[in-house]
């Protein structure tokens, strides 16, 4: 079942405005010549008949088929080009019929302009809908990716080669910052110097050092990380990630003296991004902040998640 292209008001008053504007039903058969009308469709009228009887099953059959969508914008186009209804003053009665058409044309100028209105209503919605449902799928997508991250992560625990659990940390790592869209390198090699990799976050740059051993990491891999990253440009900043942790020495050592430039994190912050508790972006984010306003270079993550930094 076929779905009219305008409601019925509106070709109601589009069919008024047509009679009174065209006054001459040449000026009618021209209109539709012009707009495209089929032409089977214009010499199938009784053009001896009153105009109403032309144009009506004309615009209705338009109204109603596919293709006379097109057709039909134009003859309204070409109706509403008409700013009044001087035109006509040459009539018997011209005064008469030059305010009819014009109060035709104003009327079918506000329906046009409703409908309009209706329509940017109604596609915003459609819009609305589609991205909802676009974020909606993407929100699952990415909530499938981290899930496979974190099934990832926690085979790595069962693998009894240190070195092999290494490698696999640093891919973990390079998954979750692309997941994340922290545009992540891997690791790569400079003069005396080998850096797991890299990242960006909020207009600075990362190098990034990871670390799964028992011990935690002491003050000499604190200091390591902080010279590869003074020999870079301003804007580069360190994380370390340590999934056994950092001694206290490490700690208080490297947050003493010198502006720090590196933060840190351990296990329980990795495990709170891939089970989702927290954005990774966020995380960092808030990690930097009490960095910066409590000189603090590392903050347990249930800190962070109950408020209390």
């Amino acid at each position: 079942m076929s779905t009219a292209h305008f409601p019925d008001n509106v070709m109601s008053v589009m069919k008024d405005a047509i009679i009174n504007v065209f006054w001459k039903k040449t000026d009618v058969r021209a209109l539709f010549d012009r707009c495209g009308v089929p032409r089977d469709l214009v010499s199938g009228q009784d053009w001896t008949a009153y105009k109403i009887h032309i144009v009506s099953p004309v615009l209705d059959n338009l109204n109603s088929t596919p293709k006379g969508l097109g057709p039909l914008r134009q003859i309204l186009q070409e109706t509403l080009k008409y700013t009044d209804g001087k035109h006509l003053l040459w009539l018997p009665d011209g005064e008469k019929r030059r305010k009819e058409a014009e109060r035709g044309l104003e009327h079918l100028r506000l329906l046009v302009k409703e409908l309009d209105a209706a329509k940017r209503t109604e596609d915003e919605e459609r819009q609305a809908r589609l991205r909802q449902l676009e974020q909606a799928k993407g929100g699952i997508a990415f909530r499938n990716k981290l899930d496979q991250i974190k099934t990832r992560f926690y085979a790595l625990f069962q693998n009894p080669d240190a070195q092999a659990r290494g490698y696999g940390l640093e891919d973990i790592l390079y998954d979750t910052f692309d997941l994340f869209e922290l545009s992540p390198r891997g690791p790569f090699r400079r003069i005396g110097e080998q850096i797991d990799g890299a990242f960006a976050h909020a207009g600075d740059h990362f190098l990034l050092e990871a670390k799964w051993q028992k011990e935690p990491v002491n003050l000499a891999d604190l200091r390591d990380l902080d010279g590869a990253v003074s020999s870079s440009l301003d804007n580069t900043l360190g994380l370390f990630v340590s999934l056994n942790g950092f001694s206290g020495e490490a700690l208080t050592g490297y947050s003493t003296g010198n502006r720090p430039r590196i933060i840190c994190m351990d296990g329980m912050h990795l495990v709170s991004v891939v089970e989702g508790r927290i954005d990774l972006s966020d995380l960092i984010a808030r990690i930097r902040d009490v960095a910066v306003q409590k000189k603090r270079i590392f903050v347990p993550v249930d800190e962070i998640l109950a408020g209390k930094v």
